[in-house]
């Protein structure tokens, strides 16, 4: 049968069946947007195609199936002028079910495809329709079934069984049938592609914004939302990313700079964007600025991604027109765009402040070791060292002049020592006031950054003369990684510390077993004084020279460590006071030496006193009076014959806390004798704040008084003081009858040393007293 008798056929077929066939392709077409629409965006309704008067921006493209050739004839007459939403038709042909699956394997964006059902086989089409829908998956692609044998697929049994959108016999396609059933078909095809733009586009946003999201560098980050923009867009990227320079703190450029840039933008990355951009660029970039949001302007967009004050930009050339689509979802894709690189921007300050000084803008500490340790795993000889520089005195200038000042004065010396030292060196401040330098030996030139520091620094009005003393260790020198040689130089430093003024000093490997030897003998005096092993208090007589009388003792640390050797007090003592151990050390021995004096007291010697040294520390403690008066009361100890030796460095300490102790101390009967008398600071001034009951003259004085008249005044000026005072003299390092004979003729009675006894253990102070003559007054020489 002709096409032309189909049409008339079709047009003779009466209201009923017109109505019948409109009802059943809106229905068909009504399902498949109900079904769809659910899962699309909620702006889906406003970007169903429309009737436009605009020129067509495109074609809908239209596959015939047919096995006759008059269909394809026919179909093109009636449709050859023809435009949908303002779009014409293109048309596809082909006269097999197979032809026809080459050619949607092939071509592209097909709208609808109207199938024959019987064409090689009686049941081609139809199985041409599982194909389409399960092995191609074009889903939003519209079929129209058509047949010219309704017997061989009927109606209701197509409709149940096959993913079709209409079904028509051909007799009922007329001509504006025939426009009717393509137009709803397009439509339901452009919504549901529509549809699919919306998912894939959402898809990708989600996609790019988790990638986004891990970023943590802002120029990664412009890299990454560029690439991600020209996905979205289907587009090869061309754009730029620019921004505000900021130090971490604040803004110290308002100029945008062009953070990265792709395509034609990438020779741009770097520039200023006033200067590299043109006119255009600059216009829609104020624009984006000034509304804070994004800005479509012809083929291209501006997008601002910034925070608070912070201004960062997105400038895009699409190249074509946008779609209202790509419009929604690039407003959805820079919410997340912003939000990712405020997070960036958030990640970028926390690495800075974990790893850089916001004073100095130098590495700090922990960056400065993790380079370090890069550069000593990476490279291979060539003679480096590391070094700390510190300033001299630097706290006296902080609490005369303000942090302020001291801050100010910190920026200038980080200037002068990068200055000062050459390329391929790195710096960083490690401390307060300590600055590390790490690089080639030669590059570090010692006598550079002196002179360096030659000319005063300018701060806030005052000229200050500054001086760094530094401490270096060459890396031949110490093995190991960036935290020992950062000990080393750190060693070295304390040896030109001790030095004075701005020294440098170099790390040996003498330094390095000292300080383990001090670190070893800390660890064994720690275990003593837990364990109590290997300390002892021995006794060392004091005695009236005149008479032989047994006058008192003096209480003596002695200390055996597990190896059997004795160590020495000037070793132990001054280890203990700096670590605070002497706290405990000393009330122990107060302890010891105050029960042995009760003991020698029950055994008749009631006269006896006892001398105890107390460390500067000791009277540091708040409660170290109390401790004092729990001692005596568990020894049963008789106040007035104890007497505390403390030096004129006692004098320096905390005014308030020092004549608050002396005085209860004083007041409970406690004497105090000032040991190495005029050995220390301002020893006359300092004897007017002390509360003194004796004065000893120190050993030092004692051993050269036999040298000549002028080698005994000292002594002489002490007795002197003392009888002027009131106040008891004891000599101590008496070893000879003529150093005894000269200090008896100076007036000085009270004496001790190793004439008279060396320090003994309680046994061997109670032999010793078993041994002395009785009644003759004769003294026992040790």
């Amino acid at each position: 049968m002709s096409t032309q008798v189909q049409i008339q056929m079709a047009t003779q077929a009466g209201a009923s069946a017109n109505a019948r066939v409109t009802h059943q392709s809106n229905s068909v077409v009504q399902n498949v947007e109900e079904s769809n629409v659910e899962e699309s965006f909620p702006f889906s309704e406003e970007i169903l195609p429309t009737d436009t008067d605009e020129p067509p921006k495109h074609r809908w493209r239209i596959l015939i199936a047919d096995d006759d050739e008059e269909v394809h004839s026919a179909t093109a007459f009636a449709l050859r002028a023809v435009k949908i939403d303002g779009s014409a038709l293109e048309l596809l042909h082909a006269h097999s079910a197979q032809e026809a699956q080459s050619i949607l394997q092939t071509q592209a964006d097909i709208a609808v495809i109207m199938l024959d059902v019987v064409m090689e086989t009686p049941h081609a089409g139809l199985s041409l329709v599982k194909t389409i829908r399960q092995d191609l998956e074009l889903r939003s692609m519209r079929i129209i079934l058509r047949t010219g044998q309704p017997g061989y697929a009927p109606e209701l049994e197509v409709i149940r069984n096959f993913d079709i959108n209409d079904y028509r016999t051909k007799s009922e396609l007329t001509h504006t049938r025939l426009i009717t059933t393509l137009t709803a078909a397009i439509r339901a095809y452009s919504q549901l592609e529509q549809i699919e733009a919306n998912n894939r586009g959402l898809s990708e946003v989600v996609r790019s914004s988790n990638n986004l999201f891990r970023l943590r560098s802002a120029r990664e980050f412009a890299r990454s939302a560029l690439e991600s923009l020209g996905k979205l867009l289907c587009v090869v990227p061309q754009g730029l990313v620019c921004v505000e320079q900021r130090n971490h703190q604040e803004i110290v450029d308002t100029d945008l700079h062009v953070l990265h840039g792709v395509g034609r933008f990438g020779v741009m990355v770097g520039s200023i964007l006033e200067k590299a951009a043109d006119v255009e660029i600059q216009r829609a970039v104020r624009r984006c600025v000034a509304s804070k949001t994004i800005v479509f302007d012809g083929n291209a967009f501006t997008m601002w991604l910034g925070h608070g004050s912070h201004d960062v930009v997105i400038y895009f050339d699409v190249e074509r027109p946008l779609q209202d689509i790509e419009r929604r979802l690039l407003e959805v894709f820079a919410t997340n765009l912003a939000v990712g690189f405020e997070n960036v921007d958030l990640f970028e300050r926390l690495d800075f402040f974990a790893f850089f000084d916001p004073l100095t803008r130098l590495p700090n500490r922990s960056r400065f070791l993790a380079d370090v340790d890069q550069d000593l795993f990476s490279r291979q000889g060539g003679s480096r060292c590391l070094a700390i520089a510190d300033i001299v005195r630097f706290s006296d200038i902080n609490d005369a002049l303000g942090h302020r000042c001291g801050d100010t004065l910190l920026i200038g010396v980080s200037k002068r020592l990068r200055a000062a030292t050459g390329t391929g060196v790195s710096m960083a401040r490690i401390s307060g006031d300590s600055f590390g330098i790490f690089g080639p030996e030669n590059a570090i030139d010692l006598a550079a950054i002196r002179r360096a520091f030659e000319a005063p620094f300018f701060v806030h009005g005052h000229a200050l003369a500054v001086q760094v003393r530094l401490g270096v260790v060459r890396v031949a020198d110490s093995k190991g990684s960036a935290v020992e040689l950062l000990r080393n130089a750190n060693l070295a430093l304390n040896q030109a510390r001790q030095s004075g003024g701005g020294a440098s000093n170099f790390f040996t490997r003498s330094l390095s077993e000292d300080v383990q030897n001090r670190v070893a003998l800390l660890h064994s005096l720690r275990a003593a004084i837990d364990f109590r092993r290997g300390l002892a208090v021995h006794y060392q007589p004091q005695v009236d020279a005149r008479t032989g009388r047994l006058i008192g003792v003096e209480a003596l640390l002695r200390w055996r460590n597990d190896y059997g050797e004795m160590i020495s007090p000037d070793r132990f003592i001054p280890l203990a006071e700096r670590t605070g151990m002497i706290n405990e050390l000393g009330l122990w021995a107060m302890e010891v030496a105050l029960d042995r004096l009760a003991t020698w007291h029950g055994q008749g010697h009631r006269d006896l006193r006892m001398s105890i040294n107390i460390s500067p520390v000791q009277f540091r403690a708040e409660d170290f009076v109390d401790k004092v008066r729990h001692i005596v009361k568990l020894c049963d100890a008789s106040l007035r014959h104890i007497t505390f030796e403390i030096t004129e460095s006692v004098g320096l300490e905390d005014h308030d806390l020092l004549a608050s102790h002396l005085t209860a101390l004083h007041a409970m009967g406690i004497k105090f004798a000032i040991d190495d008398f005029g050995t220390g600071f301002s020893s006359l001034s300092q004897l007017t704040r002390l509360p003194a009951d004796i004065l000893k003259i120190d050993r030092a004085f004692v051993s050269t008084i036999t040298d000549g008249p002028g080698d005994r005044a000292v002594a002489a000026t002490v007795v002197m003081l003392a009888q002027s005072r009131q106040l008891g003299v004891v000599a101590e390092g008496v070893e000879t009858a003529e150093q005894m004979q000269i200090l008896l003729e100076l007036g000085c009675d009270q004496m001790q040393g190793y004439y008279f006894g060396h320090p003994m253990s309680p046994d061997q102070f109670d032999a010793w007293l078993l041994e002395r003559p009785k009644g003759s007054g004769e003294l026992p020489i040790s």
